[in-house]
């Protein structure tokens, strides 16, 4: 049924909640209260603090009002707990019904027409966490109360019965930031499409602003400050999340660097807490930052849940984590991995903290290390063919910048020893062909690392287990088939040594070094077959490639059958420009094509040959 509409009637406010305009609707039809007003028309004014449909469809009869009006800024019962407001949910202890807050410039203005139904309160000064008025920038204060037994929501009796003067008013006038309060009205009203925050509550927004600002600012907690301070300390956390993820996690990153990495909570405080609860279902984006930069810099084990989700990969590792999954005690595991440069050093108040991931390489060998003594007894071999065998670079120890002893990873053991022994046959008794390693070393002048090396490339195909043991001393090869194998050996049967060298052109041996500063010859160097020692050779091919562009004086004057002073005093006579060799050095050389084609050098030779004298 329609009811008839009302005599007197005002234009409902900006953001205004259907039971405070109703409020103000009692005032003006000259009714003391709300609940004799309704009481009156026919309404409920506990219905219409609710926003039930059907209250609000019989108050737009009665004053003209489109119901979406007055449904807009109408707060919602949405649990026992909790309430709405534009689709946004927040807690009951954040509506403030029994001491609202009032704007005495809003106040003051109205009262210049004497009449407080004048007044449209906005619909935030019932919300908590709202504590300025975004239109004249001033702190919302609590109205005074001086009655009992008003209805909560009876905004306009309760004002009129304070009777707060005008100096008075001036008096609570307090200015203060108001960035949040403009957003969380934007966010009520849907126009916060344009920041990284869009779609996020206002409630959780204002409240991490605030804990963010805490932070920041060094406060501990937020719960003794005054309303003017955290209202000041929002703007600065809202000032922080507004400019973006970067900015937020730039300011995050700084605290770190502050107050160390010791604890996530001295660290964050109040902000990571709020983060940690519901709150950071609300804000998801802002928690994720948070997230981010934690896993960055502090040490979550897998499994942890960490702000709503659990951790799964681990990032670092502390010494005593390492120690666990290595089994390593952690001073000896300290050194080891600074002397890996996989952790550095620090100060005895900051926590140890170890990158995962470069470090789990490391960390592998370690967990599966064996001692020394232990290697040896795995291998079967004694301790100077271990050492042999490291030096080569076979064999690498986890901890090589060691003072005590070597530790060795049992999976690169297990590999080098199955690697020997892949093409091994099974021997009942020892062959007399067959002999250990060290001897076919011995036999073959060569070291155990260069057999071991022809053992794991398979280039020896005779290899017996005594007894089908797998261990280095029940290895038994054929030291011929080594000395076949073993490639510095067959490049020493195409070179010279470097006494060769000098007979074969009749110089001194600086002058043999001089050409080989000047990069004529190409030498390398191998242990000798007889003496096992460490001998320089030079390439025959290079010595004939030398050989056809020069030829040296004792050579020239051989092929030429005369004396070797008598051809350099007719070659420096001719003026032929030989191979420039140091003056201390004994033996010159020439170019062939000059010596050989000369006219002078050819009847020379021609006389010779005649019987012709110098």
């Amino acid at each position: 049924m329609r009811r008839a509409r009302l005599g007197l009637t005002l234009p409902i406010g900006r953001n205004e909640p259907a039971v405070a305009y109703a409020s103000r609707l009692a005032a003006l039809n000259g009714c003391s209260s709300l609940w004799a007003f309704c009481s009156l028309v026919g309404l409920s004014a506990l219905k219409l603090s609710r926003a039930d449909p059907e209250e609000l469809s019989r108050l737009s009869d009665l004053s003209g009002t489109v119901v979406a009006d007055l449904a807009r800024f109408s707060i919602r019962t949405n649990t026992r707990a909790t309430r709405t407001l534009g689709g946004q949910i927040f807690p009951n202890k954040d509506i403030k019904i029994q001491t609202q807050y009032i704007c005495p410039k809003c106040v003051l203005e109205a009262a210049d027409d004497r009449e407080w139904y004048h007044v449209p309160p906005d619909v935030f000064w019932y919300l908590d966490f709202v504590r300025t008025c975004p239109k004249h920038g001033l702190l919302l204060v609590p109205m005074p109360e001086q009655q009992v037994g008003w209805f909560p929501y009876d905004f306009t009796a309760r004002l009129s019965q304070a009777q707060i003067g005008r100096e008075t008013l001036i008096g609570l006038m307090t200015h203060a930031p108001t960035r949040v309060d403009e957003f969380s009205i934007a966010s009520f009203s849907g126009n916060t499409d344009s920041t990284w925050l869009a779609g996020s509550s206002a409630y959780a927004v204002s409240r991490a602003s605030e804990r963010l600002g805490c932070i920041v600012e060094g406060f501990r907690s937020a719960r003794q400050l005054s309303r003017q301070e955290l209202a000041r300390l929002a703007d600065v956390g809202f000032e922080v999340l507004s400019n973006g993820p970067e900015s937020l996690r730039r300011v995050l990153e700084e605290l770190i660097a502050q107050r160390g990495r010791s604890s996530l909570r001295k660290t964050f405080g109040v902000f990571f807490h709020l983060m940690d609860g519901k709150m950071g279902d609300a804000i998801p984006m802002v928690r994720a930052v948070l997230r981010d930069v934690t896993l960055e810099n502090f040490v979550i084990h897998p499994g942890d849940k960490l702000l709503g989700e659990v951790c799964t990969t681990r990032r670092f590792h502390t010494l005593t984590s390492a120690s666990d999954l290595t089994g390593v005690h952690p001073v000896k595991l300290a050194n080891v991995l600074r002397s890996a440069g996989l952790m550095a050093e620090i100060s005895a108040s900051d926590p140890i903290m170890i990158e995962a991931e470069p470090a789990e390489e490391m960390l592998r060998k370690l967990s599966s290390s064996v001692l020394t003594k232990d290697a040896l007894s795995f291998l079967g071999l004694p301790w100077r063919h271990l050492m042999s065998l490291q030096d080569s670079g076979l064999i690498a120890p986890v901890n090589p910048a060691c003072r005590g002893q070597y530790m060795y990873c049992l999976h690169e053991l297990k590999h080098l020893r199955d690697a020997m022994c892949k093409s091994a046959r099974v021997l009942s008794r020892e062959s007399a062909d067959l002999v250990p390693v060290y001897k076919a070393a011995n036999q073959s002048v060569c070291s155990i690392s260069e057999v071991v090396t022809l053992l794991t490339s398979g280039k020896l195909q005779d290899v017996g287990l005594v007894g089908g043991v797998q261990g280095f001393d029940a290895i038994r090869v054929d030291p011929a088939e080594v000395f076949e194998a073993l490639p510095a050996y067959r490049e020493v049967t195409d070179a010279m040594t470097r006494e060769e060298l000098l007979k074969h052109f009749g110089v001194c041996g600086k002058t043999l070094a001089f050409l080989l500063r000047e990069g004529h010859f190409d030498e390398f160097r191998t242990r000798c077959r007889q003496s096992r020692k460490v001998r320089s050779y030079i390439t025959i091919s290079s010595v004939e490639r030398f050989s056809g562009t020069y030829i040296s004086l004792r050579n020239l004057a051989q092929e030429m059958q005369i004396s070797a002073r008598n051809l350099s005093y007719l070659i420096k006579g001719a003026g032929l420009y030989e191979l420039p060799v140091p003056e201390k050095c004994r033996g010159r050389f020439f170019r062939r094509e000059d010596v050989l084609s000369g006219n002078e050098l050819t009847g020379l030779n021609s006389s010779n040959k005649t019987g012709g004298s110098l």
